[in-house]
């Protein structure tokens, strides 16, 4: 079935500049640079399919603005400073009052019909503001493809209602059960090797892993002459402390250079009383290396608490000098990791994209 589209994006006009922006999203504004982009998405609006969408487009781009739209579309210009213009289904909406307006059901603007009679209504709207007029340089529907492929990857055009193709991902028991392991490396476990890249040559001194195993050492290729111990809850080969990390007793204060906490914390019923306890485990200007999977499945070993999101992980670690979070993942790891989909059947690019509203991983590193 060929590919269906909507348009999915709020726009908005900040410091002069129009704007596409993410409701309620941490991701960085898109800055809308072409009169094409305005038609392409106000077409969408209307019609699904990419070869229809193509046709129209071949009509509007040679079209003078119709006096009707100019004529109708003046009263609504001057809330432009504060509104947000909303594209969706069938729908092309002012909110007056910005997201209030969305939220609240007050002052808004449906011009989905005079869209649909002129699909000129962005274009006229956003007339003041410098657009390059590119219209004229899309010459075929190869272009066109292109343009609309780039929208879709900025996240302005996403498929139609009803035309996502869910594959194998529509089931109710996940494609592995353990984490991915059945069919290669967790995709928590690739971000945990880029944070370890990242912070391998600050780990040294007296060295205490809370949680970890014999081989981890190795792992993070850390320096042979470094003192390093682990500390469980349970005995076991390898472990030296045995003890809780709740209890600030088990580790004499001030003792430590390094701390590293890897896939532990969201198995403490009180994460932030043992970060309490590492701050005061650790020397000035110790430092403490920490991972917890944001996006992973339900795994009681013995039990599990907790998903720290980034805001929560930052707060949980306020009281050392100095922190630097390293969040990694986007729509596609989460789901993945949740579905227990392998590193391996991910390309680099899938991997590396990095969305703040979809964290896998976060990490942190913290100085007393």
């Amino acid at each position: 079935m060929p590919k269906q589209y909507v348009p999915n994006v709020f726009l908005k006009i900040e410091d002069s500049q129009l704007y596409a922006i993410f409701a309620w999203s941490q991701r960085t504004a898109e800055i809308v640079t072409s009169k094409s982009w305005l038609t392409i998405l106000e077409i969408f609006v209307h019609e699904h399919s990419l070869e229809n969408a193509y046709q129209i487009f071949q009509k509007v781009k040679y079209a003078s603005i119709a006096d009707k739209v100019i004529q109708e579309l003046e009263e609504y210009e001057k809330l432009l400073q504060d509104a947000i213009v909303f594209l969706a289904d069938g729908s092309l909406t002012i909110f007056g009052k910005g997201f209030r307006s969305f939220i609240e059901k007050e002052m808004q603007f449906e011009l989905g019909s005079l869209s649909r009679e002129t699909y000129q209504v962005l274009p006229q709207l956003f007339s003041q503001y410098k657009l390059e007029d590119d219209l004229e340089s899309i010459e075929n529907i190869e272009d066109f493809r292109k343009l609309v492929e780039h929208l879709e990857n900025l996240g302005f055009l996403s498929p139609a209602t009803g035309s996502i193709d869910w594959g194998d991902l529509k089931k109710a028991v996940p494609i592995c059960q353990a984490f991915g392991l059945t069919r290669g490396k967790p995709v928590d476990r690739y971000y945990l090797s880029k944070f370890i890249e990242e912070i391998q040559t600050q780990i040294g001194g007296n060295i205490l892993e809370i949680g970890g195993t014999p081989k981890d050492k190795d792992f993070y290729k850390i320096n042979p002459g470094a003192s390093y111990q682990i500390l469980n809850l349970e005995a076991g080969p390898g472990v030296d402390i045995v003890g809780d990390a709740h209890d600030v007793s088990v580790i004499k204060p001030e003792s430590l250079d390094s701390v590293i906490i890897f896939n532990v914390l969201e198995h403490c019923y009180a994460p932030w009383v043992v970060v309490e306890n590492i701050y005061t485990w650790l020397k000035p200007g110790g430092k403490c290396f920490a991972m917890v999977p944001s996006a992973i499945r339900v795994h009681a070993t013995p039990v599990d608490y907790w998903r720290p999101l980034p805001d929560a992980f930052a707060w949980m670690f306020r009281n050392f000098s100095q922190q630097k979070l390293y969040v990694y993942g986007n729509p596609t790891t989460v789901i993945a990791s949740y579905h227990g989909i392998a590193v391996e059947e991910l390309t680099s690019e899938e991997l590396d994209a990095y969305h703040p509203d979809y964290p896998v991983a976060t990490c942190i590193w913290a100085e007393k």
